[in-house]
Formats: C-alpha cells, structure tokens, sequence
C-alpha cells in the first residue's frame, strides 16, 4: 500500500524480510513483491538512512521518516542493516538498473561498510558510533560474537560485488576500483586503473581476442556536479551526462582500447532533514569525520565483550561557524596528503579525514555549524 510502517520496528528483522520479497518477485513476477521491495528501499535509503548510508539507533527505527537529529548516540547504525541494504540494493538494481542505486552503494560501501574492520587484527564492529565525540569498538578475538561478526566478514569478501554489471547491450561500471573483469562469453577483459577516492580519474585498459561491439556504461556518480571528461585512445570524446546517469561510449572495442574517464570531486555539507544546524561533510562520496584524539582510549575502550554500554564517556566537540562564502572558504587542504582536509578560523580548529581511515581515536561525524 506504499504507506511506511516502520516507526518502532526492528530494522535488521526486516530488511531481509525484503531481501526476501525482492528475491520473491525475481522467481513469481509478483509485482506485489516489487513494490514492496522498492518502496522499502526508497523509505530507508532516502528518508531513515545517516549521511554513512547506514541506517538504525539502538537496531530499531525508533522515529518517523526524516526524523534524525536525535537519533545520534553510540549505538546508531547497526553494520548488519547496512549489509543487508546492499544485498537489497544488488537485487532490485538486477532489474531496474538506476545509478541512483548504485549511488547509494558507494555511499554505504565506502562510509558504512570500509573502516568497520580493525586494521590490526580483523576484529569487526557491531554498531558505528555517530554521536559526537565516541570512538570505533571491535569484537574481542575471543570473548564476543555478535550478529555484525558474521555479516562483517561477509562484507569484506564482497569487496568486488557490484562493480560490474552486464546486460545484452554491454557493460555498466557502477563503481570506482581497481580490478579485472573477465567476461568470457564475449572474448574480454576490462582492467580498471584508479586510486580512488584519492584521484578523480579512472581508467579502462581493454583485451579482445577479436572486436566486441558494445557500450561501455560508466556511472556518473551524484556528486560529480563539476562536470566529467572522458578520452578513448588519448583524444577526447564529447560527453554529456548529469550527475545520477551513466556516461555511454557506444563503439568496435579492440584489444588495447583505453578510456579515462575524469570526474573531479568537490566538498560538500550534508543536513540533517529535521535540523539544518546538524552537518556532516563530504569530498566527492567519502565522508569526513573530524580526529579528536584519543587522549583516555584504552584497549579495553576500543575491543570490548559487551555488545552495548561504551566504557568511557564522549568528549565535548566544538561548534563550527560557517563562513558565508563557502565550504571550500573555512575547510581547506591540509599539507601535501590527499583527502586530508583542516577547518580554518575556528575557536578550536579540527582536521578531517575520511571516515573510513579513522581508526583509534575520537571522531565527530556530525557537527553543531552555525553562521559566523
């Protein structure tokens, strides 16, 4: 019936729910099923979901749609809902190829997904702290298994899972990284050269035992609003194509083809829907969380039994005065390292990284911004 009834529900009881109903319209053309399948998706993707792409306070939708401000605490975004979102959104786009799905596979891959995994001992999250001031908390090695152990592993083995994707005319590219595909059925292997989100270009090297007439589909994500550029062969190729779509190059490929495709990434403040002074801010898709140090952190704070009740308390995390000249005016590059970024002119200036680098210290996510 298209009405959202999820106010006070379990999140990860019922997003597999319609995985399943998803999965139910693939076998029985019901379209029942798929209506309930993309009506969910919009609701929870578009109007429950953090700027991370996770979703969930506590594992519950406890607040009406767009209702967010308040939902920050050290228990927001349960990792195995945002697991289950991505299996949701791989299965509707395998009917329904829309980039905007694939935009919120990126959002969810690179901010809610990369950065859950202990970088010294594989240990994997239950929730994503976005209250200001916390810190990631991994599983201990011996002691704790949560649900978010399993869906976590899961998550890292899926690293190559929706990059590429195919129908009877040709290829789609929906997401930026360095991989190989083999696609035997048509005599080719496409290699995708990029150090994003560090650089704002990619490139496609092409193998062909013989020429292979297709188009080439490559996602021009919501963020590129400064344009894209593209080159085959070295000479450009005149491209037109909004941010959500796909940039198509329809030709004869021929083995040692090579495309560039250049799509610079700009800043840019993300709102909460209920409170326009609540931001968080991004470069291109990667959000930027603010080091707070990690000054009071020990082991035990940061590998715990519990599943809920942090050890230790946040710190307090200053208010940002936006100047009205722009982002790019107050949040600047920090030195020579990319995707490294420092406020400036504040009472206490912060430096922001991307969320899924920061690892062993406090961080802030959202931020209290007002008008200088």
């Amino acid at each position: 019936a298209r009405r959202d009834e999820l106010t006070g529900l379990h999140a990860n009881t019922n997003i597999p729910k319609v995985v399943a109903a998803a999965r139910a319209y693939q076998l029985t053309g019901d379209p029942r099923y798929r209506t309930i399948a993309e009506f969910f998706w919009e609701q929870v993707a578009r109007h429950r979901s953090y700027v991370t792409g996770g979703t969930s306070n506590h594992e519950f939708w406890r607040t009406p749609p767009d209702r967010l401000a308040a939902e920050l605490s050290n228990a927001t975004e349960e990792c195995c809902c945002t697991y289950n979102m991505l299996r949701l959104t791989r299965r509707i786009f395998e009917w329904k190829p829309d980039p905007a799905l694939a935009d919120f596979a990126e959002r969810a891959l690179w901010n809610g997904i990369l950065g859950t995994m202990s970088e010294e001992n594989a240990m994997t999250m239950y929730f994503v702290p976005l209250a200001p001031g916390y810190w990631r908390r991994f599983s201990s090695p011996r002691d704790s298994f949560w649900c978010c152990t399993g869906t976590g592993l899961e998550s890292f083995s899926k690293a190559a899972d929706g990059i590429y994707w195919h129908d009877a005319s040709g290829l789609y590219v929906n997401q930026f990284v360095a991989s190989e595909l083999r696609w035997d059925a048509k005599g080719l292997r496409l290699r995708q050269e990029t150090r994003f989100p560090e650089s704002d270009t990619t490139a496609f090297l092409i193998q062909a035992g013989k020429p292979v007439r297709m188009d080439l589909r490559v996602r021009v994500p919501w963020w590129a609003t400064r344009g894209v550029t593209a080159t085959v062969n070295g000479k450009p190729v005149r491209v037109s194509a909004a941010p959500s779509s796909y940039l198509t190059l329809s030709r004869m490929w021929r083995s040692g083809d090579r495309v560039e495709v250049r799509m610079p990434m700009s800043l840019s403040a993300h709102a909460m829907p209920d409170d326009p002074s609540c931001q968080a801010f991004l470069y291109g898709p990667v959000v930027l969380a603010g080091e707070l140090g990690s000054e009071g952190l020990t082991r035990d704070m940061i590998y715990a039994k519990e599943g809920n009740g942090y050890k230790g308390d946040p710190v307090a995390v200053p208010e940002l005065a936006a100047a009205s000249a722009g982002l790019a005016s107050w949040i600047v590059p920090e030195g020579d390292a990319p995707l490294r970024f420092r406020t400036r002119g504040q009472s206490q200036d912060v430096s922001l990284i991307p969320f899924h680098r920061l690892q062993g210290q406090r961080y802030a996510v959202y931020w209290k911004v007002r008008r200088a």
